[in-house]
Order: structure tokens, then C-alpha cells, then sequence
């Protein structure tokens, strides 16, 4: 009776290693251009925010917050290992941009109401109104 060949040693690990090794890591994403959205985003969330005080901070609040949940899920991104280190730092960094950007805007709301209602608001429009309407009467 003859034994069946032996394989040669490498080849039954070969195929283990194949079967165990996993799927190759996905290619490097391009993320400037969305780290690019997110600076923009935060930068004008920035800006409503501080423009806000005059009129209303809600819609500063409403682009601050969006910025902050897309930053949010970038930072999941990174820790799947999306990122490179750089693109993640500055993801990070956008993120606690958002964050304090967020505690602003409820500071901002906070002031916005008790100006409110100590009538601030009432002197500051009706002085506006009033110098536009004289500027408008001059150029009449």
C-alpha cells in the first residue's frame, strides 16, 4: 500500500494564512477636501454666531451644531483608521472648535435673553432705525 503524498510543509499554512489574513487595507481616502468643508463650515458658523448677538443667535447655533456632528463623524472615521495623522489633527482640532463654538452659542443665547428682557434690544433698534431714517432723508 502506498501513502497518499505528503504535501510539502508550506502549502496547508499557505492556504491558512490566506484564509486568516483578512482583506488588504483600503487605499489612503482624500481627505483635504473634507477637511476643507469642514473649516468652512465652522468658519461661517463662526460668523453667524458673532453676528448673531444683534438679531438672533439660533441660526449660528443651528450651522454650529451641523459643523460639530460632521466633525463627530469624521472623529469615527479616523478611528476606524481612515485617516492619515495630520488629517485627523486637524479633523480633532475642527471638532473642539465646534465644541466651545456650541458652549459660545448657549452663552450667547443665555445673554440674548436677559438683554431681552432688560430692554436693550429696544434701544439699540430704535437708535438704528432712527439713524437710517435720517440718512434716508438726507439722500431723499
Amino acid at each position: 500500500m502506498t501513502d497518499p503524498p505528503n504535501p510539502t510543509p508550506d502549502a496547508p499554512w499557505a492556504r491558512v494564512d490566506q484564509l486568516f489574513s483578512g482583506e488588504p487595507l483600503p487605499p489612503p481616502v482624500d481627505v483635504v477636501p473634507r477637511v476643507q468643508h469642514l473649516r468652512l463650515l465652522i468658519g461661517v458658523a463662526l460668523f453667524l454666531d458673532i453676528v448673531g448677538l444683534l438679531v438672533t443667535v439660533v441660526p449660528g447655533a443651528v450651522v454650529t451644531l451641523w459643523a460639530w456632528l460632521m466633525a463627530d463623524s469624521e472623529a469615527a472615521r479616523i478611528q476606524a483608521g481612515g485617516y492619515d495623522e495630520t488629517a485627523a489633527a486637524s479633523v480633532i482640532g475642527i471638532r473642539n472648535v465646534a465644541r466651545w463654538a456650541m458652549a459660545f452659542c448657549a452663552v450667547c443665547l443665555l445673554a440674548q435673553a436677559w438683554l431681552l428682557h432688560k430692554g436693550v434690544y429696544n434701544v439699540i433698534w430704535a437708535a438704528l432705525v432712527d439713524q437710517i431714517t435720517g440718512l434716508w432723508g438726507r439722500l431723499a
